[in-house]
């Protein structure tokens, strides 16, 4: 069939116009700027729309009432509509009608989506297949239909007499339409996501990411801001713009779908061995990521990390209660993951920060109690250790009974504008928790070292605080999770020393707290002090001793009142109407003890820190004058400190070891006597019982002065 161009249909219009043709001309248009063409050179006709002809919103025309509105007009008109309607309901037979139907005027139809149609009509009627009954622009795209059901929020002409308005105005490319009417040369789209392809064509996100339902949301939404981690906007989100975290980068492009992307989150480090290049990054990405998890929302993920055996450890962080008694448990019996608790468990790791005794008994107490904590932590008590315990038991051995005892101590200090605070059951394994922790808080505090009386039980320590005259406090959570932990710590429950995260986590609200009073001038002072302190290891033991004794243990077979009857044990000693064990047994009758016990007279229950709290002056600062220096055979290590501030007491720890430094006005040297081998080496500063700072310095072989036979 010959094809003309627009100019050529005008020209062929404008005969029929001016012809003795009694019937309509068609006109066959696909392309919409040659439609708009038309219509615009043909203004000056009289319009009539086949929408207007819609019985309601959603129906079809009623070809009949156009038929006779159309065979009665007077005035010249240009039909609209028409083939659209034709093509969309199928109803090809009402263009056979409409070419046949005499005219009182003329009429020319502009028919879109018809073309095969009218070429069937044109072969079937040589009458009507004639130049001046029926012309043919080229043949190009017309239009796209897409049907949505109602509940789908897309923006779509509601029913086919809105649909027809659209498309007798030029609507072309893709027209969007709810209608319930049957209609063909249509697609269907019936789901969000296909929807969303529509209005979105540049969209690239796989269907499998959300489900119907939530993509029902996006499309009534399309807003992606604002939104957190786990909700399904922000996976939405990041599937559209790749995050630059190298961590949530994998999870994401690993997730196929919103609930994966949700078990990933937590799951995707489990993919990594520790010894990957890029192991590190995503740890400590997915610990940033997941600061604020709660402990119900992480539980999978921590029994998941059970099949990682020995390298559980290295999966787990410190954001939650739950996987913080997961760290305790994955160092059951062994030391050798502890160097990695400061990445993992930062507390954990100042737990184990080696307080530093001073005194006659500093060594040994030094020692102890750093050996008692690691014992505690990788929960087993050593035979060296157990033995060591049953040494220091015996009569004439008991280091504690050179220590002053805290009403001595306490009454020797400066009580003005001074508040008392007591944590019951607070022993010296946590000094050098506390040392580390204030200096991060800001405050300076002095450590008495002193000792309970015996038995070490509350009913006999508890004379300071009931004459304390000033301020006051109490607390007893650090006891009751030593005693009443029997919910979630008990031994015979768990073996694993996992009470000691809540531990940690009292004494943390109290240097909050301490932090708050003093820098809110409620008061200058705070003295932290304890009743006794408790032994875990005791309870390890679970050992009951051979003398039976006239009256039972009591405080779990730490302590037994006296009697006449009584055989002394050599590892007792008579105080207070009791007898009080020094080693690890239990006086028979006594109740096993379920997380920690107290009563009797081992370093842990009886040594207890006695602690002045005050804000620390944060203008002090400590620099290495000497970064570099020299040693030799006959010549020590040394180094300079600096201090624009006065310092007195300044010491540093290399290595665990304590060294003390001479004081040259604002300068303080070190001698190293015993640091011979070449290498880099960091120091903690410390003033008294405060940590200042941490300098490095580099030690080198002073060079043509000694043979290497010289260091041996």
């Amino acid at each position: 069939m010959k094809t003309v161009t627009v100019e050529s249909a005008l020209v062929s219009i404008g005969k029929y116009l001016t012809s003795d043709v009694a019937t309509s001309y068609i006109v066959v248009v696909d392309d919409a700027i040659e439609y708009a063409d038309i219509v615009y050179n043909l203004s000056t006709l009289r319009q009539m729309r086949v929408s207007d002809y819609c019985a309601t919103e959603d129906a079809f025309p009623d070809y009949d009432a156009l038929c006779v509105a159309l065979s009665t007009v007077t005035q010249n008109t240009l039909l609209l509509g028409f083939g659209e309607s034709v093509h969309l309901s199928g109803n090809a037979n009402v263009l056979g009608r409409l070419k046949d139907l005499s005219l009182a005027a003329k009429a020319v139809v502009l028919c879109r989506g018809i073309r095969e149609v009218v070429k069937s009509l044109c072969a079937d009627d040589n009458k009507f297949n004639a130049a001046r009954r029926v012309c043919f622009l080229r043949a190009g795209r017309t239009y796209d239909i897409i049907n949505f059901p109602a509940i789908l929020n897309v923006p779509a002409e509601a029913g086919v007499k809105a649909l027809l308005q659209r498309l007798e105005g030029g609507g072309a490319s893709s027209v969007f339409v709810k209608t319930t009417l049957p209609l063909i040369h249509v697609r269907e789209v019936t789901t969000a996501y296909g929807a969303i392809q529509q209005t979105e064509p540049a969209f690239a996100i796989p269907a499998t990411c959300l489900t119907d339902s939530l993509w029902e949301e996006y499309l009534a939404d399309t807003n992606l801001e604002g939104y957190g981690l786990f909700h399904w906007r922000y996976f939405l989100k990041m599937k559209s713009e790749p995050p630059k975290d190298e961590y949530l980068k994998y999870v994401v492009e690993k997730a196929d779908s919103y609930d994966c992307y949700k078990k990933l989150i937590f799951m995707a480090l489990l993919d990594f061995s520790p010894r990957h290049k890029k192991f590190s990054a995503m740890y400590k990405a997915r610990k940033a990521l997941l600061k604020n998890i709660k402990d119900n929302e992480i539980a999978e993920y921590v029994a998941e990390t059970k099949s990682k055996d020995d390298d559980r450890v290295y999966y787990l962080t410190d954001n939650t209660s739950l996987e913080r008694q997961a760290i305790i448990e994955s160092l059951d019996g062994t030391s050798a993951m502890l160097n990695s608790l400061e990445t993992i468990y930062p507390a954990l790791a100042e737990y184990l920060h080696d307080y530093v005794f001073n005194g006659d008994k500093a060594e040994l107490l030094t020692g102890y109690f750093a050996d008692y904590k690691r014992q505690k932590l990788t929960n087993r008590l050593s035979p060296e250790f157990h033995q060591r315990v049953i040494d220091l038991a015996a009569a004439g051995n008991r280091p504690y009974n050179t220590l002053k005892t805290r009403g001595e101590v306490l009454d020797s200090l400066s009580k003005k504008n001074t508040t008392l605070y007591w944590i019951d059951a607070l022993g010296s394994e946590y000094a050098g928790y506390i040392q580390s922790r204030a200096k991060t808080l800001g405050l300076k505090i002095s450590i008495n070292i002193v000792r309970a009386n015996l038995p070490t039980i509350t009913s006999l320590n508890k004379d300071f605080y009931d004459t304390w005259n000033g301020r006051k406090v109490k607390r007893n959570e650090l006891d009751e999770v030593k005693h009443k932990g029997e919910q979630d710590f008990n031994y015979e429950t768990t073996k694993f020393p996992i009470h000691l995260a809540s531990e940690l986590a009292i004494i943390d609200d109290f240097l909050e707290w301490a932090v708050s009073q003093l820098t809110g001038k409620k008061t200058d002072k705070i003295l932290l002090v304890s009743d006794h302190g408790a032994s875990r290891l005791a309870v390890i033991n679970e050992q009951e001793c051979k003398w039976e004794m006239a009256s039972k243990g009591q405080h779990s077979g730490r302590c037994c009142p006296c009697s006449e009857a009584d055989v002394k044990s050599k590892y007792a000693t008579q105080e207070n109407g009791f007898w009080v064990l020094a080693n690890y047994d239990r006086f028979k009758g006594g109740r096993k003890a379920s997380v920690e016990v107290h009563g009797g007279a081992t370093l842990e229950e009886v040594v207890i820190p006695l602690i002045e709290i005050e804000l620390f002056d944060n203008k002090i600062t400590v620099s290495n004058t000497t970064p570099s220096i020299t040693t030799s055979f006959k010549k020590n290590a040394e180094i300079v400190l600096f201090s624009i501030s006065n310092l007195k007491a300044v010491w540093v720890r290399v290595n665990g070891k304590q060294y003390t430094a001479e004081a040259e006005g604002q300068k303080h040297k070190i001698v190293f006597a015993d640091i011979k081998k070449t290498g880099k080496y960091s120091a903690d500063v410390f003033e008294g019982d405060n940590l200042i700072g941490q300098v490095e310095f580099e030690v080198q072989r002073e060079s043509g002065r000694t043979n290497d036979k010289d260091w041996f």
